[in-house]
């Protein structure tokens, strides 16, 4: 029996060893959150337009990250895409917006439509229009954020005659733009648990195994208790 003891107490003492070097090799992710914009002034609500994605980065600021979806990418027509965006910040304190796309610029206190006025609307030209938008935003933290993001996208040919909806169109009933809207309602994520519980886990089971082992030899192959001489 203590042969096996002896040799599962390597086990676990190596498998303690290559848990830490796991631990250390894997990075902790930076938290993020990410969201849809699913209402609209044009629009039927309830459908994932376009999404977001928010991410900490490891320069003391956060990256973003806005796409069209199918619902858009559909009925994209000539220079589609994103023209504008607008989100606010709780305490309206940044240091500075960066790596926007050519022929964008950044507005404050801006209207997005009836979506109400929001602290920060990044626009470009018509030709600057983009299917994914991307940019920099340093000396802030996910929790800056507040809650309501809004887009306007352009480019696009869609129709509602009575219940016929269409794609192609011309004409005062062919939509070509719209505002869409949506809420940053997820909790960012730190990660990853999953592998730091496997590894508390398995220092865990090697805690255990040390303290066995310190109390092994009381006892014989049959169980009984040794008597220890008095030194």
């Amino acid at each position: 029996m203590n042969h096996y003891m002896r040799t599962a107490g390597r086990f676990l003492q190596y498998g303690f060893f290559v848990s830490v070097l796991i631990l250390a090799a894997v990075p902790a992710r930076a938290a993020s959150v990410s969201f849809f914009l699913d209402q609209s002034n044009k629009f039927p609500d309830g459908v994932n337009y376009l999404s977001v994605s928010l991410m900490d980065n490891d320069t003391g600021g956060v990256n973003i990250l806005v796409k069209t979806l199918d619902p858009l990418n559909s009925i994209a027509g000539d220079r589609f895409g994103i023209q504008k965006f607008g989100f606010g910040l709780s305490n309206g304190v940044f240091e500075e917006i960066t790596d926007l796309p050519d022929g964008w610029k950044v507005k404050h206190n801006k209207r997005m439509d009836g979506f109400g006025r929001f602290d920060f609307r990044l626009q470009g030209k018509g030709w600057a229009r983009t299917d994914e938008l991307s940019f920099k935003i340093s000396g802030v933290s996910l929790g800056n954020f507040d809650p309501l993001f809004a887009a306007h996208v352009a480019g696009f040919e869609w129709c509602n005659i009575g219940d016929e909806r269409r794609s192609l169109c011309s004409g005062k009933d062919c939509l070509t733009s719209a505002y869409f809207t949506g809420s940053m309602s997820t909790a960012p994520v730190p990660i990853p648990a999953a592998v730091w519980l496997f590894g508390s886990g398995l220092i865990g089971l090697v805690a255990v195994a040390r303290r066995k082992k310190l109390g092994g030899d009381r006892y014989d192959e049959q169980g009984n208790e040794l008597l220890h001489k008095m030194v």
